[in-house]
């Protein structure tokens, strides 16, 4: 904690807030720039008992999207603020009451956002409105960009809803195969840097093997705590959603030195986190961001797509799809397809295989 109160802007920031006769709010927190700084202060105070505890992530959802929804014209805004506030956000803090928000879901809802104004700019640039928007119109949109334009399926049922357009559907996107694979002796040599290689960071390695060898999301691993890690002293495992996941020895030397290094770190960050993240990011309260995790593990020579399908194709052989969906993190759906690709001819998966 020492290190935060020399940073520039935390004594001005701590000192105004002491001084203030008004009771401390979330809502003052808000108002101000959303720094580090600022969210790290929030943490302390949260664990201080000064502040309620709040889903900082779901909390950050109507702010981010009133911002964005700020720089679109007034129509649009007339058309995709209600769409916003009480369909998206709704939805979202009725599924969400007794559970923290996932950042996938997070993410969903800022594209879902974004395409709605995205085919709302389309209309006004082919002069048009939503209403005069046609089955055919609407299919040559989504073919003419990416597949996250399929993502405008929310918007599309909620105008539908309002009779604010016809009868109009989004199809959905056939989902592929994964094409991207490695070689076993890519995946073996990759795994053998995670395990033997001490000059990598530790993080790197213990993360890269559970994902090399167990094929787990990045989001689930992302969610563990050092209270995750079962130590019995003659065997490790980890708890994945209340199903244990046995660990190799040597995979097992990496979570323990994980464990124990995030463990020290806690202890002098207590003050800013109730969580002992396993893989924590900078700012105490928060574990390190998937993304980030992906670009570490890439520019360390680790390829986590790739040995994350290579993993899951060879678990779904032994595996049952509910197991394996609780083991990666996936979806009982994913892992369903999954055990369908295992059943294939691996000669299918030899020809697909790309590195990247």
């Amino acid at each position: 904690m020492a290190h935060w109160l020399t940073r520039a802007g935390v004594p001005a920031l701590l000192s105004q807030l002491a001084t203030s006769d008004e009771e401390i709010t979330h809502q003052q927190l808000d108002d101000l720039p959303n720094t580090p700084t600022t969210r790290y202060i929030r943490d302390v105070l949260v664990v201080a008992a000064v502040l309620p505890p709040r889903d900082e992530r779901l909390e950050a959802l109507p702010r981010w999207a009133d911002a964005l929804l700020a720089q679109a014209p007034l129509p649009q805004q007339q058309l995709a603020t209600p769409f916003t506030h009480w369909y998206l956000l709704h939805r979202i803090r009725r599924a969400h009451r007794h559970r923290p928000l996932r950042a996938s879901t997070q993410h969903q809802m800022r594209s879902r956002l974004r395409r709605a104004l995205e085919l709302l700019d389309w209309l006004d640039e082919h002069g048009t409105t939503l209403g005069e928007l046609t089955q055919p119109e609407l299919e040559m949109w989504l073919e003419e960009g990416t597949v996250e334009r399929r993502e405008v399926r929310a918007f599309i049922t909620w105008a539908r809803g309002r009779g604010l357009v016809g009868e109009l559907e989004v199809p959905r996107a056939r989902i592929a195969a994964p094409s991207v694979f490695m070689t076993d002796e890519e995946q073996a040599e990759q795994l053998h840097q995670c395990l033997g290689d001490d000059s990598l960071p530790l993080d790197v390695r213990t993360a890269g093997a559970l994902t090399l060898l167990f094929g787990l999301q990045h989001t689930k691993l992302l969610e563990l705590t050092v209270r995750d890690v079962i130590d019995d002293n003659t065997m490790v495992s980890l708890n994945l959603a209340g199903h244990r996941l046995p660990l190799p020895p040597e995979v097992a030397r990496l979570v323990r030195a994980q464990r124990d290094q995030c463990q020290a770190r806690w202890q002098l960050d207590q003050t800013a986190s109730t969580t002992p993240w396993l893989f924590p990011g900078q700012e105490p309260a928060r574990p390190l961001a998937a993304t980030y995790l992906n670009l570490k593990l890439r520019r360390h020579g680790i390829a986590p797509r790739a040995g994350r399908n290579n993993a899951r194709l060879a678990l779904a052989t032994d595996l049952p799809a509910s197991v394996l969906a609780d083991f990666t993190g996936t979806s009982i759906s994913n892992a369903t397809r999954w055990t369908g690709y295992a059943r294939r001819d691996w000669l299918d998966y030899i020809a697909s295989r790309t590195q990247i």
